[in-house]
């Protein structure tokens, strides 16, 4: 297999996160080295050793099949993920951060299964999801903007949750989007820059077009795990509060309609294409849930 012949992208935007760039690419090295996938990291203006590493994995015999490095310079993570789009050669594309670390060698054929028996799913979120509830107008203040009565994150109803996809309304990191979406509405949009709320918009766009936009908790199944927060920390809290602002009135004020319109809208749910594999780590999830034992 080669790059040309890949039937997922996995975009990886780094900057500066050496050691955890390791571990991601390692573990997709355990899990996935026979699989249809292309990784592209997008080094984001690295100086810590980062180029010089890509550099050498490409070399070895796993990076020369699966590995593209391509290189920006501090241009943050929507600019890279659109970076990646453009350089994606697979017709499903996925965004990943760099401490993100694959853990099922069934994941990347259940997302491949997945999207070729629903083609109305243009957007699958791997975590969480969002459910937007009717608001009156733009938020005013941030917190305001992340409230649970406007702002829902989902995995969908429990029990089936499990054993379902469900839809939502727009996704957080990380998803996998068709790259037919891509092509018919376009890649992120630059007025979100560097990032926040971008991805909400393009789950809209999508959803504009006549795709349905889907959730699993697919880190909850432990097909994968996220450190969270030791990516992309370069903007200071109160700086990055009003970005969010920013970029949430961005957003209703382009949405806030068809947010109201749809709102109370029937969702639907689609059962997901798993492996054996696949169940038996949903199953051990469950039961470690059910007594408690939760990896964090």
């Amino acid at each position: 297999m080669n790059a040309a012949a890949s039937a997922l992208s996995v975009i990886i935007p780094t900057h500066d996160n050496l050691a955890l760039l390791r571990r991601c690419l390692a573990s997709w090295e355990r899990h996935a080295a026979r699989q249809p996938v292309e990784l592209i990291v997008v080094d984001d203006g690295s100086t810590d050793g980062t180029p010089e590493f890509l550099a050498e994995a490409a070399r070895t015999p796993w990076g020369a099949r699966t590995l593209r490095p391509v290189r920006e310079e501090d241009v943050h993570e929507l600019m890279c993920t659109n970076r990646g789009f453009a350089e994606a050669r697979a017709p499903l594309a996925m965004t990943w951060h760099d401490d993100m670390f694959l853990q099922a060698g069934w994941l990347v054929p259940e997302l491949l299964a997945t999207f070729a028996a629903y083609p109305d799913v243009g957007m699958l979120a791997l975590s969480r999801g969002l459910l937007l509830h009717a608001a009156d107008g733009a938020p005013a203040t941030f917190d305001e903007s992340v409230d649970w009565a406007r702002l829902e994150s989902t995995l969908g109803p429990a029990p089936l949750n499990w054993a379902r996809l469900h839809e939502v309304d727009a996704v957080m990191r990380p998803w996998v989007v068709r790259m037919e979406c891509i092509r018919r509405v376009g890649p992120l949009d630059e007025a979100y820059r560097p990032t926040e709320w971008d991805e909400s918009d393009l789950a809209y766009r999508i959803r504009a077009a006549g795709w349905k936009v889907a959730t699993h908790g697919f880190e909850r199944d432990r097909a994968f795990h996220h450190l969270v927060n030791s990516t992309y920390g370069r903007t200071a809290s109160d700086a990055r509060k009003a970005l969010g602002l920013r970029n949430a009135r961005l957003f209703w004020e382009r949405w806030g309609g068809d947010v109201n319109r749809d709102a109370a809208r029937r969702r639907k749910t689609w059962m997901r294409r798993a492996s054996l594999a696949g169940w038996a780590g949903t199953l051990a999830s469950m039961a470690a849930h059910a007594t408690g034992r939760v990896r964090q």
